[in-house]
């Protein structure tokens, strides 16, 4: 009977760590289950330029698609978008509901959750939409007691907007449409976002004026995985995303869909930090 007992409690054991197996394996494996799965699951969110839905043909497009479909293809796998949202990507990652959300700036709090790769996507700058009078050159001409700033709720906007502006009044909002139609609506007297989002949205609405506030800090923005013990998703992408950068990859479809919205990529600053004046 006993050894019936610990034959049971062994097996039982046994079972017990087969089932906490599957999670670590799921993190240790990603690129082997990325390729055996034939998926490429993206985060995708409205955010332009980096993601949009067609309203009527429910079709993602824009650079985080783009790029989701050329590191799908070198996987030689298809691209699934999987709808989430900024403030909540970084739990679906760590789900398993996506696999890589593009676009997302690798901070310090998102380091304790979830992984980045080395290598930068591309970079971009904090930026703001406001009204045509408005003067404003530097951040703490806009920390004022009165002034009104929108951002987008979970991004690295948000955190260095709250951090920085002391005096202003900051309302979030879940999504970059959001914030801009607040400021269409005058519920907001400006709109902090990385400048690329910030030059669709003023040609969309034709109204006020996107500045590069002073200090001008490129950020290099990364994309979020899963953290694992094996390094091998990370290090691929890594390589990937340098591969990319140096080939001019993400200015080209960000140039790409500027054009699709009427809008010169020459008159704008673009992703390359390098190029900036």
């Amino acid at each position: 009977m006993t050894r019936r007992r610990d034959v049971l409690a062994l097996a039982l054991a046994a079972a017990a760590a087969a089932g906490l197996r599957p999670a670590a394996a799921q993190g240790t494996a990603s690129l082997d289950r990325i390729r055996q799965s034939g998926r490429l699951r993206i985060g995708v969110t409205s955010a332009e330029p980096w993601f949009f839905k067609d309203p009527m043909a429910g079709t993602w497009s824009g650079v985080g698609v783009d790029l989701g479909r050329q590191l799908a293809s070198d996987l030689g796998v298809a691209m699934v978008p999987v709808e989430t949202s900024w403030a909540n990507c970084v739990a679906a990652i760590q789900a398993d509901q996506i696999d890589v959300m593009f676009v997302l700036d690798p901070t310090e709090e998102r380091r304790k959750a979830i992984d980045f790769p080395d290598s930068p996507l591309f970079y971009y700058a904090a930026g703001a939409l406001v009204r045509p009078d408005q003067t404003a050159t530097a951040w703490s001409d806009l920390d004022k007691s009165g002034t009104r700033i929108g951002v987008t709720l979970g991004t690295s906007v948000d955190r260095t907007v709250t951090e920085t502006l002391k005096n202003a009044s900051i309302s979030r909002f879940s999504n970059n449409d959001e914030a801009v139609a607040a400021f269409a609506a005058k519920r907001v007297d400006a709109v902090a976002q990385f400048h690329p989002a910030l030059v669709v949205q003023y040609a969309r609405l034709k109204l006020g004026k996107v500045v590069l506030l002073k200090p001008v800090t490129p950020v290099a923005t990364s994309a979020g995985i899963r953290r694992a013990a094996d390094p091998a998703f990370k290090d691929w992408l890594s390589e990937r995303f340098a591969a990319l950068y140096a080939a001019g990859k993400p200015q080209e479809y960000f140039a790409a869909y500027l054009k699709t919205r009427g809008i010169d990529p020459a008159t704008v600053p673009g992703l390359a930090r390098e190029k900036w004046a």
